[in-house]
């Protein structure tokens, strides 16, 4: 079972890179946060928080972390023996291949199969690392997984970004592992004027749409 979950991880791998400690506020990049213009009616994206996992010239993917589902963790990983008792649910993590898993870590050190992100978080990639991780017993303010995920074509991103559907906030570990995740749209909104970039808004919100080759899939199947 464990194979199966972790079949395609290596493909993330692949994609990371570790993000560049001299960004700005308002750049793109991996490990920054997306957060959804009010004016944003798209069902996929209204009222989301995305971090970025990857950005590069080939597209972008990421996770919406404030969609806590009704679902156990304990459900999507199977049989998967160190995550046994865990009272956690699982986040939706975007429409784009919701049969598969990624996880998310804040962790003092990087182990092998660990991508680093920013700060202390990482994406875990492999099953040893996992298997670590879950056998600390860790819970979800610093271990957290997602079904699915968000992806965009080449320039797609840059392109809403400058249509003004999302806002820019540097990467912050205590945004993702937020305690309280409903919440956190509507806090980083009214904290606009201290946090968020400014965007110049064209009026129109251009339609949003997951584009992301499946081939350049950044998480890993169910067991």
């Amino acid at each position: 079972m464990m194979s199966r979950w972790l079949a395609k991880v290596g493909i993330l791998a692949g994609l990371c890179c570790a993000a560049s400690p001299l960004l700005a506020a308002d750049e793109l990049a991996q490990g920054q946060i997306l957060v959804a213009d009010r004016k944003l009616r798209d069902p996929h994206f209204a009222g989301s928080v995305v971090v970025l996992i990857t950005y590069d010239d080939e597209g972008a993917v990421g996770l919406i972390l404030n969609r806590k589902t009704e679902t156990p963790v304990t459900k999507i990983l199977g049989s998967v023996k160190e995550a046994e008792g865990r009272k956690d649910l699982a986040f939706e993590g975007g429409p784009v291949e919701t049969q598969s898993i990624l996880a998310l870590t804040r962790s003092r050190e990087k182990l092998n199969g660990m991508q680093h992100l920013f700060g202390d978080v990482y994406a875990i990639l492999s099953e040893g690392p996992l298997k670590k991780t879950l056998a600390t017993g860790v819970g979800s303010n610093l271990l957290r997984f997602y079904m699915g995920y968000a992806g965009w074509g080449p320039g797609q991103l840059d392109a809403e970004v400058d249509a003004g559907a999302w806002h820019i906030v540097k990467g912050d570990a205590n945004a993702v592992f937020d305690p309280d995740p409903d919440s956190l749209w509507e806090r980083l909104n009214r904290q606009s004027s201290m946090s968020l970039a400014s965007v110049h808004d064209r009026g129109a919100q251009p339609a949003l749409r997951s584009l992301m080759p499946s081939s350049s899939m950044p998480a890993i199947s169910r067991p």
